[in-house]
């Protein structure tokens, strides 16, 4: 066997990792991390909320179930949702966990930052129903799609009354 097989390919592919590193170094430098081996938008996603909401982040960037304190001792899970631009491959469950007062989930079209959705847990029932869903145990979790995110994002004062806040860039 014969290496490489593609020089030019070979090539390509490192050269394009050294531009994501030198990016990654940018990023981690904003978030003022000295390293980090975790998903980038992860990290983005849970200093993002921090610098929405205040607060400071869990000591453990890694711990389960909350990612941030708020100043009233409040919780905050934070997760994100990734999907192309114009259309979602990918949906998500907000769970409630008896710990955390709210779910935030950031989310990501194309790799920007098209919005930000802040649950209170506790009231996930009534958003559940305001949605107009249907699945069982909507009172612990919320199967949000693309259509829910819409409807929220176009109608805030509507979920605003549910203790929903939604932030646009």
């Amino acid at each position: 066997m014969t290496l490489p097989a593609d020089p030019q390919r070979l090539a390509t592919l490192l050269g394009a990792l050294d531009d994501y590193r030198q990016a990654r170094r940018a990023l981690l430098t904003a978030l003022r991390l000295p390293a980090s081996n975790r998903d980038p938008l992860a990290e983005l996603s849970e200093h993002l909320v921090q610098a929405l909401l205040g607060g400071e982040l869990a000591p453990s960037r890694v711990q389960a179930h909350w990612d941030l304190t708020l100043p009233d001792h409040a919780r905050v899970q934070i997760k994100y949702l990734a999907n192309p631009d114009g259309r979602w491959v990918n949906e998500h469950v907000v769970r409630a966990h008896p710990d955390v007062a709210f779910y935030a989930l950031v989310l990501f079209e194309a790799f920007s930052v098209t919005g930000v959705l802040i649950l209170p847990t506790a009231q996930l029932g009534a958003v559940h129903l305001e949605l107009g869903k249907r699945h069982l145990r909507g009172d612990a979790e919320l199967q949000l799609t693309r259509r829910n995110w819409q409807t929220m994002r176009d109608e805030p004062a509507r979920f605003r009354a549910l203790g929903v806040r939604i932030w646009l860039p």
